[in-house]
């Protein structure tokens, strides 16, 4: 991918000076957003005299190993692609190696509280439909967990120091991305999220990302407005996902005006109904783009009154997190990204 060019796949991101030459207007809304939200602080604070739960988050490990340690914390979160394969051996693999990182017995200063694991869509084994022909009739009973926490449109109640509690909900559906190898895939456009998340989720743990958020909005954004509406619906604390492995990152969340209208300016410069072919785009016409200017605007006049709200008019700080955890680095398999860590 040259400096110039589109990237190769729509996977990956462009360059900055890519995006400056097709896409100004949007890049610089996008930068002067992240500017006032960084200004704004932390969207969530740990409630007073509540010992905080430090949450570890990672996705897209991809048949490997992390060759860096994993941070410490209470609660670890793997949101999918444990394997390349999808095999019911590969699998074990990895869940062998998350047991190592779980706490030895009850009191034990070393390793987590809990693991978190949901299926990504290289994790075949876990439908049915697109299992290998070898583990056609292997059955999950064959895998063993040990203690960790395996989700698949179910919730877990995890207790932590202090008499903390977090309800945790997993579901691994993506929007169709690679052929019938691939599991939990639907169509994209299908609605497969309204109304299928607890209303008392604190952490929701899934494979793929909400639209817009560490997500490729160049590329028309590959995560789902179903699963974003469904979000806004429930609120979650804590939102850790992967499977866009170039929108890892720790976003902050906060539910209002701010958040909806940033979802919306990019809904309005990158939610095209055809892509027009790079050979044929015209370089800066995107500053005679008089609704994506009103939009913009419209967003950086709601972040200043959430940046007043929250420092000047002491509002409250009941937000949250969005976590993309891919370890994998863009498009391909090399674990060069960190885990990334937060605290409830």
């Amino acid at each position: 991918m040259g400096l110039f060019s589109p990237p190769d796949s729509h996977f990956a991101p462009p360059s900055l000076i890519y995006q400056l030459i097709y896409h100004p207007v949007t890049t610089c809304f996008t930068f002067f957003h992240h500017i006032l939200l960084y200004l704004r602080g932390p969207s969530y604070i740990t409630p007073k005299h509540k010992i905080p739960i430090r949450v570890v988050c990672l996705s897209d490990t991809h048949s490997q190993i992390p060759r860096t340690a994993i941070p410490k914390g209470d609660l670890l979160i793997h949101s999918g692609d444990l394997t390349n394969t999808g095999s019911l051996s590969s699998i074990q693999q990895t869940i062998d190696w998350l047991k190592t990182l779980q706490k030895p017995w009850h009191g034990s200063s070393d390793g987590f509280r809990h693991i978190v694991v949901v299926a990504g869509n290289h994790d075949s084994y876990f439908d049915e439909r697109s299992r290998c022909a070898q583990d056609k009739s292997r059955a999950y009973r064959q895998l063993d967990w040990g203690k960790i926490h395996y989700l698949q449109h179910t919730s877990v109640t995890l207790r932590f120091p202090g008499g903390r509690f977090l309800n945790v909900y997993g579901a691994p559906q993506i929007p169709k991305c690679g052929g019938r190898e691939f599991a939990f895939q639907y169509n994209r456009g299908q609605d497969a999220w309204s109304g299928t998340i607890p209303d008392d989720v604190d952490v929701l743990v899934t494979h793929n990302p909400p639209k817009w958020h560490l997500d490729l909005p160049t590329s028309g954004g590959l995560g789902d407005e179903f699963e974003l509406k469904e979000v806004w619906r429930v609120k979650p604390t804590l939102h850790a996902f992967g499977h866009i492995h170039s929108g890892h990152g720790v976003e902050p969340v906060w539910w209002d005006d701010s958040q909806h209208a940033f979802e919306e300016f990019l809904a309005t410069a990158y939610n095209k109904p055809a892509e027009i072919p790079a050979s044929h785009r015209i370089p800066l016409t995107e500053l005679l783009d008089v609704p994506l200017w009103v939009k913009g605007l419209k967003c950086i006049i709601a972040d200043v009154r959430g940046l007043m709200w929250t420092r000047l008019w002491g509002g409250a700080r009941q937000g949250g997190y969005m976590i993309n955890g891919s370890l994998a680095y863009q498009t391909t398999t090399r674990l060069s990204n960190k885990p990334r860590v937060v605290d409830l």
